[in-house]
């Protein structure tokens, strides 16, 4: 029976060289990185800068500023889809209501984009919120994280928020 690979040497022997000079091949070249993206760098660049955008208008709002208004300024970056639940949630009423009563201000900024996910047709951009609340009673300041998936056309849309420890569903 032919061995594959040679016996292990025996205790007490030396092991024996094969004979054969070693042969080095080259390592395949690997690809530039950009060849094997769904999407070019700069067409990222630009879907991280949509989310920023969008995640720091939608914690940005104010008390005297109608949903409308609050809905306008997202519409625009938001895939249509994704509407309908924007326009639920600018309307709750208790929001709203404590708001008003508070005279509540908020202003947000947005850092540290980073990819989640990235498929032929979507990228998920996780995003870090700094929101600073103002109110009658004072000031306040808070961090959260998203995660936002945005969609290809034309531009990149916005398909979905969701907290970042939640995902996308």
């Amino acid at each position: 029976m032919r061995r594959l690979h040679p016996a292990p040497p025996r205790a007490g022997q030396p092991a024996r060289a094969s004979g054969r000079p070693a042969t080095l091949r080259p390592a395949a070249a690997a690809p530039p990185l950009a060849s094997i993206l769904p999407f070019p760098p700069a067409r990222l660049q630009a879907a991280a800068a949509l989310a920023a955008r969008f995640t720091t208008s939608w914690d940005t709002w104010s008390w005297r500023q109608s949903p409308a208004t609050w809905l306008a300024i997202l519409r625009p970056m938001a895939a249509s889809s994704l509407y309908p639940a924007l326009a639920q949630a600018a309307s709750t009423p208790a929001l709203l209501a404590q708001r008003t009563a508070a005279r509540q201000t908020a202003a947000a900024t947005a850092s540290a984009p980073q990819i989640r996910d990235l498929t032929p047709g979507s990228v998920t951009i996780t995003i870090t919120i700094r929101q600073v609340i103002t109110a009658t009673s004072g000031t306040s300041q808070s961090t959260a994280s998203y995660a936002i998936t945005l969609t290809p056309g034309g531009g990149w849309s916005v398909w979905d928020i969701e907290p970042a420890t939640a995902g996308n569903s």
